[in-house]
């Protein structure tokens, strides 16, 4: 893949993430209750089966806030720091890392690509780093070179914070303690042995984690919406994207030929262009999404998988396509450019909407519901439940007023307790 293509997706992807780290979207969804309760604690908030991705997430606040930080805007965009700029990061290495071979850094720019743009409003849930953890791990077994020391060092790292990271492990853990394990086996270099056993022995562990998860951590709930969306194939952009990457794979790659490919190739860039238009980027829809992007992390695992085992295979002869070559650069661009695009003015509209947030939060005391005091066109930052949590995050000063939702669908505190619940000298400074 040219290098001008890699640093084009990485740079969207990273500004992406910047753009909504800065935007304060770290708040979106349950993010401001998430903040509350890791600065009224001092540590990290979350799930024992799921700590070490919380941890990776809410890092940079615990340590700014156990410094004497207390300015919640900067805290705020720390909190995206973990929440977005990490998982960019990731998705960017995972890019990087594939230059070698065309066809895969395309793949694998596409689903990140499909995942940043539908997912990173609801950033808080911790697919949104367990699925780029879980392909920087595949893509580091499927390097066609014996590993080196930061080689050893990245896989590990990231099949660290995935024994405790998402229950998806039950599926992305057991493929990649297998592979790891096969490929330790097969591997002459002891550095590229003594790497792969590793992984495989902390892929294993979370397949534990993650079945002691299912078990004893999860919310019947939670699961329950998950698997709803998932089966209803909601958000439809989604997983018609996700078919568009499969066809756009697979005409670009050197297995089909003639009409057939030319066929393929058209079908999947349709559907990836309608994909792109019709994704409604925003926390109802990233939060349906969720499912679809560890689908697709899934799914990406098993054709790195798959073009590692096809390299192992003697060659055969295959015709060149000269036109796919270049198209492997164009479309996958094309896509992340588009779905990077299509999130600009949502962030422009939360970011609205919280200030318009804000304004309310300060310009009376007392408590007042929050349907009540916004216009209509200001309430993208509303979530059901957590608007006592967002007036803690964005007051600017202790004796502000409490935004509270009208009929929540969770109550994790009263609202006469609101102010309890974080103590005075966390304000938003800005």
């Amino acid at each position: 893949m040219p290098l001008g293509a890699v640093a084009a997706v990485c740079a969207l992807l990273v500004g992406l993430a910047s753009a909504m780290t800065l935007a304060g979207i770290a708040l979106a969804a349950d993010g401001a209750f998430q903040l509350v309760q890791v600065l009224a604690a001092g540590d990290v908030y979350g799930l024992d089966a799921r700590i070490l991705g919380a941890a990776a997430h809410q890092g940079a606040v615990v340590l700014a806030a156990r410094a004497g930080e207390t300015d919640t805007h900067t805290l705020t965009v720390l909190l995206g720091v973990g929440q977005l700029l990490l998982p960019a990061t990731a998705w960017a290495l995972c890019v990087v890392l594939t230059r070698s071979d065309r066809l895969v850094c395309a793949a694998v720019a596409m689903i990140a690509g499909l995942s940043a743009g539908a997912t990173w409003f609801v950033n808080v849930s911790e697919i949104v780093l367990a699925a780029p953890l879980t392909t920087v791990v595949a893509v580091c077994l499927w390097q066609p070179r014996s590993w080196r020391w930061h080689d050893t060092a990245v896989a590990a790292t990231a099949a660290t914070v995935l024994v405790a990271a998402y229950e998806t492990a039950l599926a992305t853990g057991l493929v990649l303690a297998i592979w790891a394990a096969w490929r330790a086996r097969g591997s002459r270099q002891a550095l590229d042995r003594i790497g792969c056993t590793l992984v495989s022995a902390l892929s294993a562990l979370s397949l534990g984690v993650a079945a002691w998860g299912t078990r004893t951590g999860s919310n019947p709930t939670h699961s329950q919406s998950l698997l709803y969306f998932v089966v209803s194939l909601e958000p439809w952009p989604l997983y018609l994207g996700l078919a568009g990457i499969a066809a756009a794979v697979a005409a670009l790659g050197p297995w089909l030929t003639g009409t057939l490919r030319l066929v393929i190739l058209i079908g999947g860039c349709s559907a990836l262009g309608t994909a792109a238009l019709g994704l409604e980027p925003g926390p109802v829809t990233a939060f349906e999404a969720r499912g679809g992007a560890a689908i697709a992390a899934f799914a990406l695992e098993l054709f790195l998988l798959w073009r590692w085992i096809e390299r192992r295979r003697p060659p055969r002869t295959v015709r060149s396509w000269r036109p796919g070559d270049r198209l492997a650069v164009l479309v996958p661009l094309a896509l992340v450019a588009a779905l990077v695009g299509s999130n600009v003015q949502p962030i422009r509209t939360w970011s609205r909407s919280l200030d318009a947030f804000r304004v309310e939060v300060d310009r009376a005391p007392g408590i007042r519901y929050a349907v009540g005091e916004l216009p209509s066109n200001r309430r993208d930052v509303l979530w059901g439940w957590t608007a006592s949590s967002l007036s803690l995050v964005v007051r600017s000063r202790p004796d502000a007023g409490i935004l509270v939702d009208r009929n929540p669908s969770l109550v994790p505190f009263p609202a006469d307790d609101t102010r309890e619940q974080l103590a005075d000298e966390y304000l938003w400074r800005r």
